[in-house]
């Protein structure tokens, strides 16, 4: 009935098993050393992310004080501009008047918009810094 003998199945039985049972050993461990190595990458990772994170909040802290600074310094501005005079309708020969002595509210918009510029700047320059932090 059965071309070969009875121990040859058996024999052909059992290095199947072994077989699989070696492959199921190095699989095994494959996937455990693997997964350790992923566990150290995601570790490593979430380092680098709280460095990365310090460095940003240091650098938003700086951008924050500048900003705070350009705003003390747009009020002091604004406070001293406030004794100029004011503009009239009636200009003579129909000039305003010299840089040096703008009207009040001229002066005004021209020191807000420089302190504008200045916030944007200040935001630029945190920007390059962390990006530069980064890479």
């Amino acid at each position: 009935m059965f071309p070969l003998p009875i121990t040859t199945w058996l024999k052909l039985g059992a290095v199947a098993i072994t077989a699989a049972l070696f492959w199921y050993m190095g699989y095994s461990f494959e996937a455990a050393r693997f997964d350790r190595y992923k566990a150290a990458q995601a570790a490593e990772t979430r380092t680098k992310e709280k460095e990365y994170q310090v460095a940003a909040d240091k650098i938003e802290k700086e951008k924050n004080a500048q900003i705070a600074d350009i705003n003390s310094r747009l009020a002091d501005a604004i406070s001293e501009l406030r004794k100029r005079p004011s503009r009239s309708d009636k200009t003579p020969n129909k000039q305003s008047c010299s840089g040096s002595s703008l009207y009040a509210e001229d002066a005004e918009f021209l020191v807000r918009e420089a302190a504008r510029a200045d916030q944007i700047r200040a935001g630029l320059m945190a920007c390059y810094q962390q990006y530069d932090s980064i890479k």
